[in-house]
């Protein structure tokens, strides 16, 4: 669809479903936030540099690969909460809706206390540096880093649930706000500070750090006293009989969660651990570069997760069938926009981060059939996780990511792949989990 027709569509009343106009008006909305967005965070890599050298800047981002994988847990019981409160928003059920609200962040709270008490316990004993083979001359100051920004990951487990209630109320560009308010200030205060804060790795881990805990701290307080104030939690609401039902289905997700963050965040982690954090530093540029598709595609298909949700309780079959085909063919034309990227990547990098940090043609390449692959497995997976009908899922990734941890050891160690290896591992992943969820879908529509 051309985007002549799509606003065209969007501003003729009557033109198209109810349903429909809520998620191409996000994806409009989205379309400018994720721009500035990606623009921003080609910003932070040479703005980083700038405080940093190429070892640590290495260090950095083996961080960054680390804590990804505790950023993203609260994600997962969020989603029980979200399939439910499309119901309480279309029924008007406030009272149900504030209880699972309430419920949910005291749930989170005890949660990341658990984390923050076992980082600081795990920061004691265990050297950082050894387990992800990490070369610095001061391990110690690493290794405090990186109990400091685990901590900092598991106090923002309370604050996130408020994504999961604005993608319930299918206002996912808001939440790509949130985000770009956040990178916008890490961005402005770390070229701002040039010539005042240390430029060290201490400094960098400061911003990144802090800044997410205080946009999220104001924005709850802002969306709950004037947007939600009808769902803000309570102490006196929270009913932690509640709890097996959000961790049964937020359960399932939670662990498929853990397994994504695995599979799509860990790649930087393996080539540290097998190479050295020296050869993370190009994986991750040229992850940042390819992942502009997944970024465009993440625009599109957020806000369909929850409109998955309601088309499946209201059995709306050929509208769930007809977009699904339509995101298809989107998914096809990005494919070619993926192959151009490839083409144009070497110049580009050279023009980013200069001759510092060389890009391999091989991990480009490997790197582009790799998202290729995932932004049609993201457009089954975003149906079957709203439809909630995922437990055949966990038990597939369950034992997929064990092959999948194997596999990516024998690309590192006897097939000498590289870094390329977490890649080739990452795309075989998504085939097979894009037959399993095809299969799912049609079987899914069949009982519909």
């Amino acid at each position: 669809m051309k985007p002549g027709s799509l606003l065209a569509k969007i501003n003729k009343p009557g033109s198209i479903d109810a349903r429909s106009l809520l998620i191409y008006k996000n994806v409009v909305q989205s379309v400018v936030v994720k721009g500035v967005g990606i623009l921003i965070g080609f910003l932070t890599i040479p703005l980083t540099l700038g405080y940093i050298n190429i070892q640590d800047f290495g260090i950095w981002m083996t961080v960054t690969f680390l804590t990804s994988w505790f950023s993203l847990i609260d994600v997962s019981f969020g989603n029980g909460l979200r399939n439910r409160l499309v119901v309480f928003f279309n029924t008007g059920d406030v009272q149900t809706a504030r209880t699972y609200v309430s419920t949910l962040y005291a749930l989170s709270m005890c949660i990341a206390l658990l984390l923050i008490t076992l980082f600081i316990v795990i920061g004691h004993y265990v050297q950082w540096t050894s387990v992800l083979n990490i070369q610095s001359p001061e391990p110690r100051q690493v290794n405090g880093i990186i109990t400091y920004t685990l901590i900092s990951f598991s106090i923002q487990l309370i604050l996130k649930p408020i994504n999961s209630i604005l993608f319930a109320d299918q206002k996912a560009a808001w939440v790509g706000w949130i985000l770009l308010l956040t990178n916008a200030l890490i961005v402005s205060i770390i070229y701002l500070g040039a010539n005042t804060f240390d430029k060290s790795l201490s400094a960098i881990a400061h911003v990144y750090n802090l800044v997410p805990l205080i946009v999220l701290g104001l924005v709850s307080v802002y969306l709950f006293q004037y947007v939600y104030p009808k769902i803000a939690p309570r102490f006196t609401d929270i009913d932690f009989s509640l709890t097996y039902e959000l961790v049964n289905l937020g359960g399932k997700f939670f662990i498929l969660q853990l397994i994504s963050i695995l599979v799509f965040t860990s790649g930087g982690l393996f080539i540290s651990y097998f190479l050295g954090s020296a050869t993370v530093g190009p994986y991750s540029i040229a992850n940042k570069y390819f992942s502009i598709i997944t970024i465009l595609h993440g625009i599109l298909i957020t806000p369909y997760w929850s409109a998955f949700t309601d088309a499946y309780v209201k059995r709306d079959k050929v509208w769930i069938q007809q977009t699904l085909r339509q995101l298809n063919r989107i998914s096809v034309g990005m494919a070619l926009l993926a192959g151009l990227m490839l083409l144009a990547a070497n110049p580009i990098f050279r023009l980013w981060v200069g001759t510092n940090i060389t890009v391999s043609p091989m991990l480009s390449l490997s790197l582009m059939i790799y998202v290729v692959s995932f932004i049609f497995l993201s457009n089954y997976n975003s149906l079957i996780n709203g439809t909630g009908k995922i437990g055949l899922l966990v038990y597939v990734s369950l034992v997929g990511v064990i092959l999948y941890v194997g596999l990516t050891t024998a690309l590192f160690r006897w097939f000498e792949a590289g870094p390329s290896s977490v890649v080739i591992a990452g795309t075989i992943w998504n085939v097979s989990m894009l037959l399993v969820c095809r299969n799912e879908y049609k079987r899914i529509m069949y009982a519909l």
